[in-house]
């Protein structure tokens, strides 16, 4: 809810003001250190020229083919949040239209670029989604709030259910690599804990959300805060976060909407791991993708948990070295740093594409208009920041 501290309608990205103190730098730091040890450490055991080798055996046309699977996941997750966003959306009154799905695609790029190109990225990510939601799409701060928040819990949600797909299919090759791991049998239930956990964060969050009561009980919550200055900025944003409240029930009455995201998102998540599994068949490795799903699912998780370390870079690619030998494919750490450099450097051009796209984006979109002083969605209500 810290988004409500700010209108919508200001311009500078959200947080621009503000310096990171001594100690987010710090922590920032300590990211980069883990990342670049655990990339060392993953590195240091291959054979560096087999590597090179198996790298140069891929023709370029089937490098290019490897950007496929992340351009699908990407074309999901925009249409997931277009279908999130607009029903979170009242019209505008000036053009009576919703933002293009091209609209939405540029945000998806632009934020995941941020998401892997930085320690901590997803909080950062989720505050310039909020800012591109009015800047780009056109969407206020409550009904951006709401979205985002919705968004998340299907999110975890759709996480919950590719975990439960990869466990149905790869539930004994976990056993096989588990005692290689972990030195024991229990890794395939570690993973069933995990879904578990995701499947009730998820309900816990979309249900409370849903009940459209989580921004006035933050909102009693703030008011108990000591000094006058506080209360009235507090106070002067009574209306954004009712407003909140009001679209997030609107939103949980919309449940085809949710539903078809939360599908979408699976999808999404569905098509990152079948670009594993088309990264190592292009380097000659025998694996299935019930294999595949198997491990990434875990090491997707793993990354998640990383938090400080950007795109979990050093962490997840330990994670897939140490799989791929648990499994047995033969000269697991040659063709593990030459999977994960293939990996990274795909991550590299949609970094750079996105961060195109968020910069050309912001000189080329005109701001979504707001509302007419004289209509009818503006009279009486406070701070500018609904329709």
């Amino acid at each position: 809810m810290t988004f409500l501290a700010r209108d919508a309608h200001d311009e500078p990205l959200p947080g621009a003001r503000s310096r990171p103190g001594a100690g987010a730098v710090a922590l920032r730091w300590l990211g980069v250190a883990v990342a670049a040890a655990a990339l060392w450490s993953t590195l240091r055991g291959a054979d560096l020229p087999s590597v090179a080798a198996l790298i140069a055996s891929v023709s370029a046309p089937m490098m290019a083919l490897a950007l496929v699977p992340n351009l699908v996941a990407r074309l999901f997750q925009a249409e997931a949040s277009r279908r999130v966003f607009d029903d979170t959306r009242t019209r505008d009154p000036a053009s009576g239209r919703h933002a293009p799905f091209s609209r939405y695609l540029a945000l998806t790029l632009s934020t995941e670029a941020l998401t892997m190109s930085v320690p901590a990225g997803a909080a950062l990510s989720e505050s310039v989604t909020f800012y591109l939601l009015h800047r780009w799409c056109g969407i206020p701060g409550p009904q951006g709030v709401a979205g985002i928040a919705a968004r998340r819990a299907l999110i975890v949600l759709a996480n919950a259910a590719y975990v439960a797909i990869a466990l149905a299919l790869g539930f004994g090759h976990l056993e096989r690599a588990s005692r290689p791991l972990i030195g024991g049998p229990g890794l395939p239930w570690l993973v069933v804990l995990s879904g578990l956990g995701l499947l009730a964060v998820a309900l816990a969050l979309g249900g409370a959300l849903l009940s459209g009561t989580v921004a006035s009980r933050v909102f009693a919550w703030l008011k108990r805060l000591p000094g006058q200055r506080v209360k009235a900025s507090i106070d002067a944003r009574a209306a954004a976060f009712s407003a909140t409240d009001r679209h997030a029930a609107a939103l949980g009455e919309r449940r085809a909407a949710l539903a078809a995201a939360a599908l979408l998102l699976l999808g999404m998540w569905l098509a990152e791991g079948a670009e594993t599994y088309f990264f190592l068949r292009l380097l000659g490795v025998d694996v299935s993708l019930s294999e595949v799903l198997s491990f990434e699912v875990v090491l997707a998780l793993l990354r998640a948990a990383a938090v400080l370390v950007p795109a979990g870079l050093g962490v997840q690619d330990a994670g897939y070295v140490a799989f791929l030998t648990a499994l047995g494919v033969p000269a697991a750490a040659t063709v593990g740093a030459a999977f994960v450099l293939v990996k990274r450097a795909k991550e590299l051009v949609w970094i750079a594409l996105g961060l195109l796209v968020f910069f050309g984006g912001r000189a080329a979109f005109r701001p979504a208009p707001a509302p007419m002083a004289g209509s009818e969605a503006t009279r009486g209500r406070g701070g500018g920041v609904t329709r």
